[in-house]
């Protein structure tokens, strides 16, 4: 089975990650889900945002790179919305990388490289106001010009966060396809 790093969003490592964790885990996979938070949660999105950019994307990022370098060769990569922004970072970057799955999050503003091989799935609601126009489709082409399969869903709705069963935000129908859609990805890597 595949090895998971699963990266939370702007909250902070809150239950809600661990939760969805234990089902990748129940699923057969190993998952580690680093704390790049270092021990801080948050109850609102605008204040986990206001810490992320106190402490720096490139500092998460780094964060992320030392919590993984002692894991295997093969992983995927996920995240939930900041979550997911860093995963795409580990996929596009990483040479262990061998997949990515973005939640809520992701995408580039302008065409860019993306390693040969790492496949990528990008899931957001339809009315979500924290999606980029254009980004996750950005990305999306910049996969395929690298020759990597590439996924884009939306789900119906505007909630952000609805695959944590622990937020305001959770859509129990959009969950459960995702969580179908990623373990079917996780299969095909």
């Amino acid at each position: 089975m595949t090895t998971l790093v699963l990266l939370h969003s702007a909250l902070g490592k809150t239950p809600g990650i661990s939760a969805i964790a234990d089902r990748y885990t129940a699923a057969g996979h190993t998952v580690f889900a680093p704390d790049y938070y270092e021990g801080q949660t948050f109850s609102t999105a605008d204040e986990g945002v206001d810490h992320a950019q106190k402490v720096g994307f490139s500092q998460l990022v780094d964060r992320v790179v030392a919590a993984c370098a002692d894991l295997p060769d093969e992983i995927v990569f996920a995240g939930l919305s900041l979550g997911a922004g860093i995963a795409q970072q580990m996929g596009k970057n990483d040479s262990r990388a061998r997949g990515a799955l973005l939640f809520h999050g992701g995408g580039f503003p302008k065409p860019t490289r993306w390693q040969e091989d790492v496949p990528v799935q990008i899931h957001f609601s339809v009315e979500d106001v924290w999606r980029d126009a254009g980004a996750p489709e950005t990305l999306m082409e910049s996969a395929a010009r690298a020759g990597t399969q590439a996924e884009y869903f939306l789900y119906p709705g505007a909630t952000h966060l609805f695959s944590d069963p622990l937020v305001a935000d959770y859509r129990e129908d959009s969950a459960e396809l995702l969580f179908e859609r990623t373990l079917a990805f996780l299969e095909r890597v």
